[in-house]
This record gives structure tokens, sequence and C-alpha cells, in this order.
């Protein structure tokens, strides 16, 4: 399994962009999952929405979904996550 833990950058189709922290999980057979960390509260009522996009790793691509757009988890003194599922090629 592969891991990949550090900064990354959520696309949008519209070519809207997201600053983002992953950890990310690839598994023997290819799959890939993990959770996106935003800093940014400002952002929160784009993010909430998100069923899917691209995710950038050091200048890789790869596309995902979110299987669960409810699974989302704010705390007032932390971030906003989501959890995705790589519905493509692992970016990393």
């Amino acid at each position: 399994m592969n891991r990949y833990s550090g900064a990354a950058t959520m696309w949008l189709a519209d070519g809207r962009r997201f600053a983002a922290s992953a950890i990310l999980d690839k598994d023997q057979g290819g799959s890939w999952r993990g959770t996106l960390v935003f800093a940014n509260d400002d952002h929160l009522p784009v993010l909430v929405n998100v069923r899917e996009a691209t995710l950038q790793v050091e200048g890789a691509f790869g596309d995902f979904i979110r299987p669960d757009s409810s699974d989302w988890t704010v705390d007032p003194r932390g971030p906003f996550r989501i959890r995705i599922e790589g519905s493509g090629t692992a970016p990393f």
C-alpha cells in the first residue's frame, strides 16, 4: 500500500481550485481513497456540495468522487474535512 500525506489542490470542473492537505492511501490493486482537509472556511458553501473533482498532487492529477456529501466534518476550532474515493489513476 502506498500513502501520501501533504499539499494538494482540488480542481472543480468550472476551473475553480482550492488548496488542501491530503491524506491518501492506495492499495495493491491501485484503488485509492483518503481525506482532504481545507483550512479556509470562506469556501465552505462550495466545498459542502462537491460530489466529484480532480486532485492535483505534485503535478500529477487524479479524478475522485465523494460518495457521501453528508460526510463532512467541521469543528469551530479546526478545519473542514471530506472523504474521497479515487475514480481513476492515483495522483501519487
